[in-house]
């Protein structure tokens, strides 16, 4: 089946129909043409392409083209029938035909960490780097589960086995930002980091951040029971084969994962640097998307000289990195 993909009345939302059929959308940020290095930003557990509104402005100035899928079960994505961190790679190396990328950087917030992992380690040279933001780690199987929490110990070992009580407890998140968003909100932060509840007060944060977890529940509680028993299973992802230049940013303060288990990420992920935040908690993200776009455009040098701008019917395939590619001029 050809990848094809329809176009909504926004403009900057694209669907695309993967080769089996189901529907990916993405939301593009930042700078615009085929001359832009390209980022695919995967949001957390909940959340939806909204979550990356914030890297509009300052991937504009960076000259970087910041492409955020809805990952499955979340806003306007399909579920696949066997759900895989391995699958999620095969579907964004569709994704990244159709827009007629050869190279594209990645970037895990919270829940996408996985998923942005798995991509860098399955596609190897294709990705020019790796960041990692408040990742949820590997904990099945890793010395780092017997350090978690009780909370974390029985929300990523116990519930992933538990699928109706994902689907119920996400289904009434859904309802009380449908009805009362700053309760469910509030509530939400009950047990976070004194530094997120601070960063709560910013009405700006609070609402862009609320409008996510709308947007994503709206078909469902799919994307977290995907996720959740994802997260709660063995990888499966040779992460040692990561060859892109990676970086792990994770607050000292971070309540929502397990800080061990982010941590073991990172040294898992070949040549990572780790920045811990001092202070920070799970949120810190939200008024840092510009330190790490930074990173992400000293670290990317190269850039795309001939693709297609927007989506293609696949016909990138086979073409040369070296026609499609050159070093990134700098200013």
């Amino acid at each position: 089946m050809t990848l094809m993909a329809e176009i909504p009345a926004d403009g900057r939302d694209h669907i695309l129909r993967l080769r089996d059929g189901r529907h990916l959308c993405s939301r593009l940020y930042g700078a615009e043409g085929p001359a832009a290095p390209a980022v695919f930003a995967l949001h957390g557990t909940p959340g939806s392409r909204l979550k990356f509104v914030s890297t509009d402005e300052p991937a504009k100035a960076l000259g970087l083209r910041v492409i955020a899928p809805d990952r499955w079960g979340y806003g306007l994505s399909d579920v696949p029938e066997n759900p895989s961190l391995r699958l999620y790679a095969e579907d964004l190396a569709q994704l990244a035909t159709a827009l007629g990328l050869a190279r594209f950087a990645v970037l895990g917030v919270s829940g996408g960490g996985p998923y942005a992992a798995a991509v860098a380690a399955l596609l190897g040279a294709k990705v020019t780097a790796l960041a990692l933001v408040s990742p949820v780690g590997q904990i099945a199987g890793q010395a780092s589960a017997h350090d978690m929490s009780r909370f974390h110990q029985f929300c990523f070992l116990k519930l992933p086995h538990l699928p109706g009580i994902i689907d119920h407890v996400f289904r009434m998140f859904r309802f009380g930002l449908n009805h009362s968003p700053d309760v469910a909100m509030k509530l939400a932060m009950l047990r976070a980091a004194r530094a997120d509840r601070q960063l709560m007060n910013i009405d700006k944060v609070r609402q862009r951040l609320s409008a996510t977890f709308i947007e994503g529940l709206k078909p469902g509680a799919q994307g977290p029971v995907i996720d959740l028993q994802l997260f709660g299973n063995k990888w499966d992802v040779p992460l040692a084969a990561i060859c892109a230049p990676a970086r792990l940013w994770i607050g000292t303060e971070d309540q929502n994962v397990p800080f061990n288990a982010a941590l073991a990420l990172g040294r898992q992920v070949p040549g990572c640097a780790l920045t811990e935040l001092a202070g920070a908690g799970h949120l810190w993200v939200a008024v840092h998307y510009d330190e790490v776009l930074d990173w992400l455009a000293e670290t990317l040098d190269l850039q795309p000289v001939r693709i297609m701008d927007g989506l293609t019917d696949g016909s990138a395939d086979g073409a040369s990195d070296d026609h499609l590619y050159r070093p990134r001029e700098r200013n």
